[in-house]
């Protein structure tokens, strides 16, 4: 660390976050001199060791002039070597001439003969070497004379010449060496090596050799020594086979007797010279090759070096550029990104509205806060205390964060929020703390609301109750009496008033409960009651139920089941009732002529659950568009509709209600002119059942003059297993008609058919038929119409009663115990079981009724729950604390969430809500006839 440390202090540059660029910069430069140096030192041994070749074929072609001009030179001083002088004192012999040799004479001067042999060898030699044999006088006027010539063209020999022989002897007489010239006459060159005949007489003359130009230039040119060039002993070019006019006389001046190496003009040399002297004489050798010559024979080797160059080149930058994106930047980013961060954190560690600090974990002491923290905090003793148990309860606990409330000593309520961390390499607890002392205020202040609330829903609930209670008290006395009242004999106008006392109290019945309805679901009170129900019965029961109404106004009020209808559900089916009910009453009373449709169709199943469709369409007046929007909202009414008796206005808003607490919703389309739809869509269980008996597969005919009314029926005809076909046919063949009427049979949709005919309508009773193959159904009753098309085919089933026969109130023969406080509800109840067949003791209170049923034997308790003294929960208590094991029913006004459940704990067999009718009590207590008691 203190390494590094020295490190960053001598050379800030790296600590920076470009240093990493600036270093991947200096290792691609490191990188890119080493790559170039590598082709550089390649490229230079390959043009040394090309160089060194060159040389050496230039050498060599050197060697082989040397070895050309060597011969030469031999064949001369042999020939010299074999001239014989002549004396004088000889006689003159005559040698004859022969094939194999030949004699030739060398001068005419006394004393100065010589003579040659030459064999045929040697003719040979010469001609194949092309080389004439000449002799030249050394006196004053020296000739030529040409011994022998082996070239077809023999050239006259020049003045000149003979002038440089006779310069040469007279400069240097003794010198016993070899002579070159050469000769450029008429644009023919020729070389002349001469050499003295006799080495020790000077004026013995000078024996030589003749060689042409195009002999020599042909032994020196070598492609792959390059350019020669030979120069005399003056340095003047002899022989050449270069055009380049560069290399001048100043380029080619030796400056020694050998040389190698480059010349040229300029600073950059163009050509490799090598200049040897050949070792018999004087003269150069010289050869030249031009650098273009060479650098063009390296053309792969520099073209494989630069484009090895570029592409390292291009690999570098692209490597660069690709470190330098997903590393380097990332990573300056990255530092830059933390260095804000951390400052970006500072400032709002600082500036945050909660106090923040950072605990260390070894010794409790602060790391970092912020102002606030040593505001709320403080220094004291009590701090250590808490930093000490929020760490201890943060490490040693939960791995999670860790909440806690607490006070400080300056009243302020401060919540923690704290998590485990680390920080600087060590362990820390970050710790954030929120000033919540307003909400505790809050709190405090809903909480005191909510107490408040409390106690208003208590005090509504007991008003509820209470009123419930008060109101269905004398309600009951009033409904009890006109029951009775209504079983007594009445005349006619009697009956009337009765009708319309009754009809009064029914709809006050109404109000009360639809208002206590109201208030039920508002308070939370309303539970639903799950059971099994048949959707098809349900309809055709609430059908019925208004089928008289919309007679009477003549609308046509029918029913519509989807073929994929379930035929048990499972639900609250009394509050399903409750909703068709409102539904239906309002479509039958706001509608004057037309319609009322109750269709019930399946928009899905999964599994076991299904969402069913019920639908209540009608031809009304329709809602205005105004008055749609609080068609759903309590008390609302509608105005213009002022031919019927307004409601209260709650209907509708109990429907909405009672269907969201089913888990459904409720939807409306109204048009004014055209009528109102209510859609209900609730999520319904299905419940398991026995499928009714298939029909015969034959054919049944299915006619209506409403075609929805038509598609329905004929759908359930062929789920039963029969053929159906919607329209009459063209050709009537004996089969099964169903005719369908929605309202009254006026006169058959198809007079004089053939075949057995099913008379089907609204107002129809179930029967069978009443003339030879005519059959009635009610249109609402899918059982009566599977009956009916049964019995057509000729099928048993059984049989479907025309309504449901309300049970006989038979006598009952018990001995029934009443405790009941007010006076008009004790007549009442004596009366209605009086007129069931009972006898009745009364009492007041439940003190009294214990007194009497120590004294006498009862079958029923039937005993009001809210009683002065002992009330009927307590009575119940303790007749059960006692043995007793009669029934006891419970009867209360009280209608609100719980009463049953109460009087059931209390150990009551059933409660009765008050009022309730004669069938009510009739049916709670015929169970108890066949059941003995014993007395206490």
């Amino acid at each position: 660390m203190r390494f590094k440390s020295y490190l960053l202090q001598i050379n800030p540059v790296l600590s920076r976050p470009e240093a990493a660029r600036r270093l991947l910069r200096l290792f691609a430069a490191v990188l890119l001199v080493g790559i170039l140096s590598g082709v550089y030192t390649f490229l230079l041994s390959t043009f040394n060791n090309d160089i060194s070749q060159r040389r050496g074929y230039m050498s060599s072609a050197i060697a082989e002039a040397h070895t050309f001009f060597t011969t030469r030179e031999a064949l001369l001083e042999s020939l010299s070597l074999s001239a014989v002088r002549k004396s004088t004192q000889a006689k003159a012999q005559a040698y004859p001439a022969s094939s194999e040799e030949q004699r030739l004479q060398l001068g005419n001067a006394p004393g100065h003969q010589w003579s040659i042999w030459l064999t045929s060898r040697m003719r040979s030699y010469l001609k194949t070497k092309q080389v004439n044999l000449l002799y030249v006088t050394a006196g004053p006027d020296p000739q030529l004379t040409r011994l022998y010539d082996s070239t077809p063209q023999v050239l006259p020999f020049s003045k000149c010449m003979l002038n440089r022989l006779r310069a040469l002897k007279q400069h240097n007489p003794l010198d016993p060496g070899e002579l070159w010239l050469s000769d450029q006459t008429e644009g023919h060159s020729h070389l002349y090596l001469f050499i003295l005949l006799d080495e020790r007489d000077p004026d013995s003359g000078w024996l030589g050799l003749e060689m042409e130009s195009q002999e020599v230039s042909t032994t020196l040119n070598d492609q792959s020594a390059g350019e020669f060039m030979m120069l005399n002993s003056q340095g003047m070019l002899v022989f050449t086979n270069s055009h380049d006019p560069r290399l001048d006389q100043s380029l080619l001046k030796p400056k020694g007797e050998n040389f190698f190496g480059f010349v040229g003009d300029g600073l950059v040399p163009d050509h490799l010279v090598i200049r040897k002297q050949l070792k018999s004489s004087d003269w150069q050798l010289m050869y030249t090759i031009n650098l273009r010559d060479v650098v063009r024979g390296l053309w792969r080797e520099l073209l494989g070096s630069l484009v090895f160059c570029l592409f390292s080149v291009t690999l570098i930058w692209l490597v660069m550029r690709r470190v330098n994106q997903r590393f380097i930047i990332p990573s300056i980013n990255g530092i830059q990104a933390l260095i804000e961060s951390e400052a970006f954190g500072r400032d709002v560690i600082q500036t945050a509205p909660v106090a923040l600090c950072v605990l260390r974990r070894t010794d409790g002491q602060v790391v970092l806060e912020n102002t606030l923290a040593q505001q709320w905090l403080g220094t004291g003793l009590e701090r250590e205390t808490l930093c000490a148990g929020w760490i201890r309860q943060a490490f040693e606990g939960e791995p999670s964060g860790h909440c806690d409330y607490f006070e400080t000593l300056d009243g302020r309520h401060l919540y923690l929020s704290s998590a485990p961390t680390r920080y600087r390499g060590e362990d820390v607890l970050f710790c954030a703390f929120s000033d919540i002392s307003a909400r505790k205020q809050v709190e405090a202040a809903l909480e005191e609301a909510r107490q408040s609330a409390d106690a208003a829903n208590a005090a509504k609930t007991l008003f509820l109750a209470t009123m419930s209670h008060e109101i269905r008290t004398p309600l009951y006395g009033v409904l009890g009496t006109l029951e009775l009242l209504a079983r007594t004999q009445l005349d006619a106008q009697q009956k009337d008033y009765l009708h319309a006392i009754e009809g009064s109290s029914a709809t006050l019945l109404q109000l009360i409960c639809d208002v206590l309805d109201v208030s039920k679901i508002e308070a939370g009170q309303l539970a639903l009651e799950l059971s099994e129900f048949s959707p098809l019965d349900l309809v055709n029961e609430i059908i019925q139920g208004y089928a008289a109404a919309a007679m009477g106004k003549g609308l046509q009020l029918y029913a519509c089941f989807d073929p994929k209808l379930p035929e048990r559900l499972r639900g609250d089916v009394t509050r399903l009732r409750q909703i068709l009910n409102n539904l239906l009453s309002n479509a039958v009373k706001f509608t004057d002529y037309g319609r009322v449709v109750l269709r019930v169709k399946l928009l899905d199943r999964d599994d076991e659950r299904s969402s069913v469709l019920w639908q209540v369409s009608d031809t009304g007046k329709g809602i205005a568009q105004e008055d749609q929007a609080m068609i759903f909202e309590p008390f609302y009414q509608s105005e213009g509709n002022t031919n019927v008796v307004a409601g209260t206005g709650l209907g509708l808003p109990i429907c909405q209600r009672l269907t969201q607490l089913m888990n459904g919703h409720i939807r409306m389309v109204s048009e004014l002119g055209l009528g109102s739809s209510f859609s209900l869509t609730l999520p319904l269980e299905v419940a398991p059942c026995a499928p009714m008996s298939s029909l015969l597969a034959e054919t049944v005919y299915v006619v209506s003059p409403i075609p929805e009314l038509a598609q329905s029926i004929s759908g359930w005809l062929r789920r039963w297993g029969a053929r159906a076909q919607t329209g009459q046919p063209t050709h009537p063949d004996g089969q099964l008609l169903l005719e369908l009427h929605p309202g009254t049979i006026e006169q058959p949709l198809v007079p004089d058919w053939p075949g057995p005919v099913i008379l089907v309508s609204g107002n129809s009773s179930n029967g069978q038929h009443a003339e030879t193959g005519v059959w009635h159904a009610n249109l609402n009753q899918l059982s009566a119409i599977h009956q009916a098309v049964s019995q057509a085919q000729g099928l048993w089933v059984a049989r479907v009663d025309e309504q449901v026969q309300k049970r006989e109130l038979r006598k009952l023969d018990l001995h029934v115990l009443v405790a009941e406080d007010n006076v008009i509800n004790q007549l009442i109840l004596r009366d209605q079981l009086e007129e069931l067949g009972c006898t009745v003791e009364l009492a007041c209170d439940g003190h009294e009724a214990l007194q009497l049923c120590k004294a006498s034997h009862f079958d029923v308790v039937l005993t009001d729950v809210n009683m002065p003294r002992v009330n009927g929960y307590e009575l119940a208590r303790e007749l059960r604390s006692q043995g007793c094991a009669l029934p006891i029913i419970g009867a209360t006004a009280n209608a609100m969430r719980g009463e049953a459940d109460l009087c059931l704990a209390a150990g009551m067999n059933h409660c009765l809500v008050k009022p309730f009718a004669l069938r009510a009590l009739f049916n709670y207590l015929e169970p108890y006839t066949r059941i003995p008691h014993e007395a206490l």
